[in-house]
Parts: structure tokens; sequence; C-alpha cells
């Protein structure tokens, strides 16, 4: 319908240009005689309706016969060519009949034809108008289609890294358990019991929520339960723990492995000892977990497990959240705030 309709708003522009040029008033601000409006514009108003269709059907060919190509100059100089041919065409029929049926002999006959030369001209204004205006359309929902594309392939790609380096993940995890765990079997035979039922609970979690976008928080934290647990065998008194949950978290989400992640990136980027122990502190504040930790950068830290981070920080890009790191240089600290979505977004 919107074609029909653009053709009699473009016959009513027309009229009221061709009005001005000749009175320097409106037409439509005059009193309209709806006889002579309708006697005089039904011809236009398929003319102009005919114009369009022609113009958007043109497009429509131009798109699927170049649709491989692209924005090329050289399609755009035949398709405008044969718009204004065609418009050309199309124009000068219907010009024709507006003269045989309509037109009005008047005593200025040099005059009327001066008109009508006007009147095609701007006729064939329009055609180009009309094909300027649905080609920068056409060219803005391009772009705009190509963005979505180009973020779509950042998404595709940030989450095909992310989950290459969290595959990555598990078996390093797995090797720095299985060390810790060599060490108890000799010492202490029960709590080498114990770290395997950790470890195969943790690798139970692993597995059954790898291919999951988001988990609900409370599972996390009972993974992050046995976590503590075998990281403190692995470290002993080189890191100290506090975790305070007071707020419901079982309607919060967190995309899986997350604390995992940050845990592993703190333990592999900062130095511990007995005597300056790495103390950790896991806190659920609203809408965010904040993880705070002291700040003993190391030297030198595993480059996997930034890239690890990195790429977990994109993540949350990609789903329109930030993953904050701050330094607190009063306290000596480092925070990182971890975004969480509830069961309502």
């Amino acid at each position: 319908m919107w074609i029909p309709l653009s053709g009699f708003i473009s016959f009513l522009l027309l009229l009221n240009l061709i009005f001005f040029v000749n009175t320097g008033g409106l037409y439509l601000s005059s009193i309209i005689h709806w006889n002579e409006l309708l006697r005089e514009g039904w011809l236009p108003t398929i003319q102009m309706t005919s114009v369009i269709y022609f113009v958007y059907y043109s497009v429509k060919w131009f798109d699927r016969k170049y649709s491989d190509k692209g924005f090329s100059v050289s399609r755009y100089v035949f398709e405008l060519a044969w718009v204004i041919a065609g418009g050309f065409i199309i124009n000068r029929v219907f010009h024709f009949l507006f003269i045989q049926w309509i037109v009005v002999p008047e005593d200025d006959m040099e005059l009327l034809r001066q008109k009508l030369r006007n009147l095609l001209i701007l006729s064939q204004t329009i055609v180009v108008v009309v094909y300027g205006m649905m080609t920068s359309y056409r060219i803005y929902k391009n772009l705009q289609q190509k963005q979505v594309e180009v973020l779509k392939m950042q998404r595709e790609l940030a989450q095909s890294q992310f989950d290459t380096l969290k595959n990555q993940l598990n078996p390093h995890f797995l090797f720095n358990s299985l060390s810790t765990l060599g060490s108890l079997v000799y010492a202490d035979a029960d709590k080498a019991e114990t770290f395997i039922e950790k470890l195969s609970k943790t690798y139970r979690y692993l597995l059954d929520q790898r291919e999951k976008d988001a988990v609900r928080l409370e599972e996390e934290l009972q993974f992050l339960e046995h976590v503590k647990y075998l990281i403190q065998q692995r470290y002993g008194s080189k890191v100290e723990w506090q975790i305070h949950i007071k707020q419901s978290a079982d309607v919060l989400y967190i995309i899986p492995h997350s604390l995992l992640i940050v845990l592993e990136y703190i333990l592999g980027t900062c130095s511990m000892s007995a005597q300056k122990p790495l103390r950790i502190n896991i806190e659920l504040n609203g809408r965010f977990m904040l993880v705070r930790y002291s700040l003993q950068q190391k030297p030198l830290s595993a480059r996997h497990l930034e890239e690890q981070f990195n790429n977990l920080v994109q993540r949350y890009t990609d789903l329109g959240l930030t993953i904050v790191q701050q330094t607190d240089e009063i306290n000596e600290l480092n925070i990182i705030r971890i975004p969480l979505v509830s069961t309502h977004d």
C-alpha cells in the first residue's frame, strides 16, 4: 500500500510546486475544487505510482543480479541509467495521455507548452529523487546488516576462543590437582580420599555445565566449595579464604566456570608464601560477585591464564555486561566485580 500512497503524495507535492511556480501560493492553502482535482489529478497520480513501482522493482532486480558484487560503482551507474531511461519513457507516455485527455487549450499556447515541458522535467526529477531515496535507504540497511553480521562473527569468535581456553583450563587444573593428590596419597590417606571425592565432583560439574550459557549462582557456589578445598590442599597456608554470602543466590545466574577462571587467574598472577599469604575474599553484593585479593603481583605470570581471563571478560561484554577490575591502593587490594543476571533479565 505504501507505493500507491507515495504516488498520491508525490502528485500533491508536484501539484503544489506547479501551483507555486504559476501563482506564488500553495494549492492546498486555497479553496480546493475537488471535482477539478479528481478530473485533472487521477492520471498524474497513476503516473507517479507507476514510476515508483518501476523504480522499486528495478532496484530489487538489480539487487538480485548483483547480490554477489556488493557496492560496485558499475552496478549503480547501470542502475541509474536504466531508471532514468525507463522513467523517461513512462513519463513521456503519460505526458502524451495528459495532453490528449486532460489539457484544455489556452489563449497563450506557447505558455501552455512551456508549462507542459516544466511538468515533464519535474516528473523526471521525481524519478531521480525517488531512486536516490530508495538507494540511500537500501545502502543504510545493507550497512546495518553488515554491522550485525560483523558483531555476530565477533561474538562467535569470542565464544570459540573462550571455549578453547576453557577446555585448556581443565587439563591444567587436573594436572595441578593430580600432583597434589600424588603427595597426599603418601602423607595422609584420609585426606587423599576426600581430595579424590572433591576432585570427582569438580570435574562432574565442569563436564555437566560446559555447554551451558549460564548456571544458577547457587550451583556455582557449591562448585566453589569443592574448588576451594582442592586449592587449599595445593597451596596450604599460602592462601587464606573468606567467603561471605548473606543473600539468596538461587535466583541469580552466572556464566559457568567464571569463579574457577577468576581464581586460577589470581593464583597464576599473584605471588604468595607462608609468611605473606594471598588473601582472597569473595562476597555477594546485590547483582555483583566481588572478589577481593591481596595486591601481590608476580613479576612473571602465566600468559594462558591471562588470555583465559580476558576471554571471560569478552564473553561478558558480548552479553552486554562488564567485568570491572579495580585497585584499592589504600587497603592494598585488587577487586574483580563480576556481574550477575536474574530470572527477570
